[in-house]
């Protein structure tokens, strides 16, 4: 079973009645790395709290079980006397009988509930990890979808720097008749498209920062969300068989389906007991364990699909950054050779000035099929983890 990160000290905090309240004390601004969100989450999301309370609130049912079935059993004991007192009395027994059926119907009911409990308890804390673990995987793809809007903002900017530059000479070539002015007023529409889209990319930069913020209930404060680590990512898969065992055995998915299997076969258990092989209730408790476990057995087949898919995408991811590092060298190579050039005079500014964004241009090409990589090892290592 896995366990609740972090239950511990939050069910201190719900039997305290101590809500927490992110950063509430706190002043100024916080910078927020990768590796700082799995915490924040766990101690501070507002869904992470309502998680847990729905947990606990699990367990209280299951925890008075024992205490109910005492006390139908004491009722029942009590009709039984009744009855023997009672018995001469017309239409009294009619009565108790009635009661004594639906008495007894419950408290089948509540031993069942009483066998299945630990299974219960079980998919009560799966359920809470899996929404638990949903949110930390939904703060990290906002961070990272954070720095690529960043990034796209960045590669805008220069490409309208440059294109202001030209747009300057241009106007100097209008007015020489060098140029037509259709040429550089197409020239401005561009730039007013350009700038239509770096707006567009800060309104959805800012959007994710909100969202961020959002989950990690720090909506009155400053947040600063740090950048990627983009020059330390490192990765390769040594043994897939191992890996994919690993994703399959942690798999939340499975695990599910597993659970409702001990059900589902405790239902047929009780159907043959009750109702013999030839009812009903035992050819439909019969059906749902062969659905369960054939649902097991497709699940397994769709991860391994999707787990190899995975592969291939992040071979993909990693030969298009192999790709774009070569055309930087490349870039290098001619932002070198334009130096040179612009030092014996033989280009102008505006040459020169475009060799170094055409430069500055691929670096943020490279930045991000780093970023894109950096998401596949992410989405690789939550499939480890279970998390489809």
């Amino acid at each position: 079973m896995k366990k609740l990160v972090g239950v511990s000290l939050l069910s201190a905090m719900l039997i305290l009645g101590q809500p927490f309240m992110a950063f509430a004390d706190s002043t100024g601004s916080r910078t927020i790395t990768f590796e700082d969100l799995k915490g924040i989450i766990t101690e501070h999301n507002l869904e992470v709290q309502i998680n847990e309370n729905e947990r606990l609130k699990a367990y209280v049912d299951f925890s008075s079980l024992k205490r109910d079935i005492r006390d139908l059993e004491d009722d029942l004991d009590e009709i039984d006397d009744d009855r023997d007192q009672l018995g001469s009395i017309p239409g009294a027994l009619i009565g108790l009988n009635a009661e004594k059926r639906i008495l007894l119907e419950t408290l089948k009911q509540l031993e069942r509930t009483q066998v299945d409990r630990p299974t219960l308890e079980a998919m009560a804390d799966l359920k809470a990890s899996i929404n638990n673990d949903s949110l930390i995987r939904k703060a990290e793809s906002k961070y990272i979808e954070y720095n690529q809007s960043k990034l796209d903002s960045s590669s805008l900017s220069m490409a309208m720097d440059t294109m202001q530059n030209q747009l300057v000479a241009m106007q100097l070539q209008e007015s020489l008749g060098l140029v037509s002015r259709n040429s550089m007023n197409d020239l401005k529409t561009t730039l007013v498209d350009m700038q239509t889209k770096l707006e567009s990319t800060k309104f959805l930069q800012d959007s994710k920062e909100r969202e961020i913020k959002s989950l990690i209930n720090d909506q009155g404060n400053d947040v600063v969300i740090a950048s990627i680590p983009l020059d330390k990512i490192e990765f390769s898969i040594k043994d897939k068989e191992a890996d994919l065992k690993m994703a399959l055995e942690n798999s939340y998915s499975i695990k599910l389906i597993e659970q409702q299997i001990v059900i589902s076969q405790s239902a047929l258990n009780r159907a043959k007991k009750d109702n013999g092989v030839s009812s009903k209730q035992y050819k439909k408790a019969a059906y749902d364990v062969t659905n369960a476990n054939l649902k097991l057995t497709q699940t397994k087949d769709t991860l391994t699909t999707a787990y190899y898919s995975m592969v291939d995408n992040i071979a993909r991811v990693q030969s298009d950054l192999r790709l774009a590092e070569q055309s930087l060298a490349d870039q290098k190579v001619k932002l070198s050779e334009a130096q040179l050039k612009m030092g014996l005079g033989m280009i102008s500014k505006l040459d020169m000035d475009k060799a170094t964004t055409d430069y500055q241009a691929q670096e943020n090409t490279v930045k991000t099929k780093q970023i894109d990589l950096f998401n596949a090892k992410s989405n690789y290592e939550w499939f480890l983890k279970g998390m489809s």
